[in-house]
Protein backbone atom coordinates (compact mmCIF):
# COMPACT_ATOMS: atom_id res chain seq x y z
CA UNK A 1 0.00 0.00 0.00
CA UNK A 2 1.39 3.46 -0.88
CA UNK A 3 2.63 5.54 2.02
CA UNK A 4 0.10 8.28 1.24
CA UNK A 5 -2.78 5.77 1.56
CA UNK A 6 -1.41 4.53 4.89
CA UNK A 7 -1.17 8.10 6.25
CA UNK A 8 -4.71 8.87 5.10
CA UNK A 9 -6.00 5.70 6.78
CA UNK A 10 -4.22 6.51 10.05
CA UNK A 11 -5.62 10.05 10.00
CA UNK A 12 -9.13 8.70 9.50
CA UNK A 13 -8.74 6.21 12.34
CA UNK A 14 -7.58 9.03 14.63
CA UNK A 15 -10.93 10.84 14.25
CA UNK A 16 -13.53 10.13 16.96
CA UNK A 17 -16.30 7.89 15.67
CA UNK A 18 -19.51 9.77 14.95
CA UNK A 19 -17.88 13.20 15.31
CA UNK A 20 -19.65 16.02 13.47
CA UNK A 21 -18.27 19.48 12.84
CA UNK A 22 -20.89 21.91 14.08
CA UNK A 23 -21.71 25.01 12.07
CA UNK A 24 -19.72 28.01 13.29
CA UNK A 25 -19.33 31.57 12.11
CA UNK A 26 -16.46 33.59 13.53
CA UNK A 27 -16.21 37.10 12.10
CA UNK A 28 -12.43 37.09 12.57
CA UNK A 29 -12.23 34.03 10.27
CA UNK A 30 -15.37 33.99 8.10
CA UNK A 31 -15.77 37.74 7.62
CA UNK A 32 -18.15 40.41 8.83
CA UNK A 33 -21.80 39.44 9.13
CA UNK A 34 -24.22 41.56 7.10
CA UNK A 35 -25.76 44.70 8.60
CA UNK A 36 -28.61 44.73 6.04
CA UNK A 37 -31.94 43.13 6.95
CA UNK A 38 -32.81 42.79 3.27
CA UNK A 39 -29.56 40.94 2.50
CA UNK A 40 -28.54 38.94 5.58
CA UNK A 41 -25.51 36.67 5.59
CA UNK A 42 -26.60 33.18 4.51
CA UNK A 43 -25.02 30.73 6.94
CA UNK A 44 -26.88 27.61 5.78
CA UNK A 45 -28.53 24.80 7.70
CA UNK A 46 -27.85 24.45 11.40
CA UNK A 47 -26.26 21.17 12.46
CA UNK A 48 -27.70 19.02 15.22
CA UNK A 49 -26.40 20.29 18.55
CA UNK A 50 -24.37 23.49 18.95
CA UNK A 51 -23.94 26.13 16.24
CA UNK A 52 -21.76 28.99 17.46
CA UNK A 53 -21.79 32.55 16.11
CA UNK A 54 -19.10 34.97 17.32
CA UNK A 55 -18.48 38.56 16.35
CA UNK A 56 -18.37 42.22 17.20
CA UNK A 57 -21.15 44.74 16.66
CA UNK A 58 -22.33 48.15 17.79
CA UNK A 59 -20.22 51.31 17.90
CA UNK A 60 -17.09 49.80 16.36
CA UNK A 61 -13.97 51.77 17.14
CA UNK A 62 -16.05 54.22 19.15
CA UNK A 63 -17.31 55.81 15.94
CA UNK A 64 -20.81 57.05 15.12
CA UNK A 65 -21.58 54.15 12.73
CA UNK A 66 -23.57 51.42 14.42
CA UNK A 67 -22.79 47.97 13.02
CA UNK A 68 -25.63 45.45 13.17
CA UNK A 69 -25.17 41.71 12.61
CA UNK A 70 -27.85 39.92 10.60
CA UNK A 71 -27.79 36.30 9.45
CA UNK A 72 -30.17 33.86 7.81
CA UNK A 73 -30.29 30.17 8.77
CA UNK A 74 -32.36 27.07 8.14
CA UNK A 75 -33.61 24.46 10.61
CA UNK A 76 -33.81 21.14 8.77
CA UNK A 77 -36.97 19.04 8.55
CA UNK A 78 -37.26 16.76 11.56
CA UNK A 79 -35.43 19.21 13.84
CA UNK A 80 -36.30 22.23 15.94
CA UNK A 81 -34.42 25.05 17.66
CA UNK A 82 -34.32 24.30 21.38
CA UNK A 83 -32.01 27.06 22.57
CA UNK A 84 -30.28 30.34 21.74
CA UNK A 85 -27.69 30.64 24.49
CA UNK A 86 -25.52 33.67 25.17
CA UNK A 87 -22.08 32.17 25.76
CA UNK A 88 -20.07 35.41 25.84
CA UNK A 89 -20.94 39.12 25.98
CA UNK A 90 -18.51 41.91 26.74
CA UNK A 91 -18.71 45.67 26.22
CA UNK A 92 -15.74 47.77 25.18
CA UNK A 93 -16.69 50.26 27.90
CA UNK A 94 -16.58 47.52 30.54
CA UNK A 95 -20.23 48.08 31.40
CA UNK A 96 -22.13 45.13 32.84
CA UNK A 97 -25.54 46.73 32.33
CA UNK A 98 -25.79 47.03 28.54
CA UNK A 99 -29.06 46.00 26.93
CA UNK A 100 -28.65 45.24 23.25
CA UNK A 101 -31.52 44.53 20.85
CA UNK A 102 -32.32 41.27 19.05
CA UNK A 103 -35.09 40.16 16.72
CA UNK A 104 -36.05 37.10 14.70
CA UNK A 105 -38.35 36.75 11.70
CA UNK A 106 -39.49 33.95 9.42
CA UNK A 107 -38.04 33.92 5.91
CA UNK A 108 -35.00 35.33 4.20
CA UNK A 109 -35.21 38.95 5.36
CA UNK A 110 -36.08 40.99 8.44
CA UNK A 111 -37.57 44.47 8.54
CA UNK A 112 -35.22 46.66 10.59
CA UNK A 113 -37.62 49.61 10.72
CA UNK A 114 -40.98 47.90 11.34
CA UNK A 115 -41.28 45.13 13.96
CA UNK A 116 -44.83 44.10 13.04
CA UNK A 117 -43.63 41.01 11.13
CA UNK A 118 -40.99 39.98 13.66
CA UNK A 119 -41.68 36.61 15.24
CA UNK A 120 -40.27 38.25 18.35
CA UNK A 121 -37.77 40.78 19.64
CA UNK A 122 -36.25 41.57 23.02
CA UNK A 123 -33.39 43.20 24.86
CA UNK A 124 -30.42 41.02 25.80
CA UNK A 125 -27.04 41.44 27.46
CA UNK A 126 -24.48 40.39 30.04
CA UNK A 127 -26.60 41.37 33.01
CA UNK A 128 -29.98 40.45 31.53
CA UNK A 129 -30.71 37.92 34.28
CA UNK A 130 -29.65 40.30 37.03
CA UNK A 131 -26.72 38.16 38.17
CA UNK A 132 -24.09 39.01 35.55
CA UNK A 133 -24.19 35.52 34.04
CA UNK A 134 -23.21 35.21 30.41
CA UNK A 135 -25.09 31.96 29.76
CA UNK A 136 -28.46 33.65 29.27
CA UNK A 137 -31.27 31.78 27.49
CA UNK A 138 -32.06 34.21 24.67
CA UNK A 139 -34.70 31.89 23.18
CA UNK A 140 -36.67 32.14 26.43
CA UNK A 141 -36.49 35.95 26.23
CA UNK A 142 -37.78 35.85 22.65
CA UNK A 143 -40.46 33.31 23.60
CA UNK A 144 -41.67 35.69 26.32
CA UNK A 145 -41.86 38.57 23.83
CA UNK A 146 -42.14 40.35 21.57
CA UNK A 147 -41.29 43.45 23.57
CA UNK A 148 -41.71 45.98 20.75
CA UNK A 149 -44.52 44.58 18.61
CA UNK A 150 -44.62 41.48 16.47
CA UNK A 151 -46.27 38.12 15.93
CA UNK A 152 -45.00 36.04 18.83
CA UNK A 153 -44.42 32.29 19.11
CA UNK A 154 -44.57 29.55 21.72
CA UNK A 155 -41.94 26.95 22.49
CA UNK A 156 -39.05 25.71 20.36
CA UNK A 157 -38.90 27.01 16.78
CA UNK A 158 -39.88 24.35 14.21
CA UNK A 159 -38.13 23.52 10.94
CA UNK A 160 -37.97 26.42 8.52
CA UNK A 161 -35.99 29.43 7.37
CA UNK A 162 -35.32 32.34 9.74
CA UNK A 163 -33.41 35.63 9.92
CA UNK A 164 -31.80 36.81 13.17
CA UNK A 165 -30.72 40.41 13.88
CA UNK A 166 -28.70 41.82 16.78
CA UNK A 167 -27.91 45.48 17.39
CA UNK A 168 -26.19 47.65 20.00
CA UNK A 169 -26.72 51.40 19.93
CA UNK A 170 -24.22 52.84 22.38
CA UNK A 171 -21.22 50.55 22.80
CA UNK A 172 -18.98 48.05 21.04
CA UNK A 173 -19.98 44.50 21.93
CA UNK A 174 -18.08 41.24 21.53
CA UNK A 175 -20.39 38.24 21.64
CA UNK A 176 -20.73 34.49 21.15
CA UNK A 177 -24.18 32.98 20.70
CA UNK A 178 -24.93 29.26 20.54
CA UNK A 179 -27.92 28.11 18.47
CA UNK A 180 -28.88 24.61 19.64
CA UNK A 181 -31.00 22.24 17.55
CA UNK A 182 -32.31 18.76 18.31
CA UNK A 183 -34.38 16.10 16.52
CA UNK A 184 -38.10 16.34 17.07
CA UNK A 185 -38.99 13.48 19.45
CA UNK A 186 -40.67 10.49 17.83
CA UNK A 187 -43.48 8.88 19.90
CA UNK A 188 -42.59 5.50 21.35
CA UNK A 189 -44.25 2.52 19.61
CA UNK A 190 -46.17 1.75 22.81
CA UNK A 191 -47.45 5.32 22.86
CA UNK A 192 -48.66 5.03 19.28
CA UNK A 193 -50.44 1.78 20.15
CA UNK A 194 -52.19 3.42 23.09
CA UNK A 195 -53.27 6.30 20.87
CA UNK A 196 -54.64 3.81 18.36
CA UNK A 197 -56.57 1.90 21.03
CA UNK A 198 -57.93 5.13 22.47
CA UNK A 199 -59.04 6.21 19.01
CA UNK A 200 -60.84 2.92 18.34
CA UNK A 201 -62.53 3.06 21.77
CA UNK A 202 -63.70 6.61 21.09
CA UNK A 203 -65.04 5.59 17.65
CA UNK A 204 -66.85 2.60 19.16
CA UNK A 205 -68.51 4.79 21.80
CA UNK A 206 -69.69 7.27 19.14
CA UNK A 207 -71.31 4.46 17.12
CA UNK A 208 -73.39 3.24 20.05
Amino acid sequence: MPASRILALLAALALPLGSVQALTWDETINGDLSDDGNAPTLVGTLDSGSNLFSGTMGALGGGPTMDADVWNFTIAAGYYLTGINLVDYSAQSGSLTNNSFMAIASGGTINMSDPSNHLSNALWGYGQDGFGNTYVDLLALLDAGPEFGGIGFNGPLPAGNYTFWIQEGADQINYSIDFVTAPVPVPEPGGLLLLGVAGLWSLRRRRR
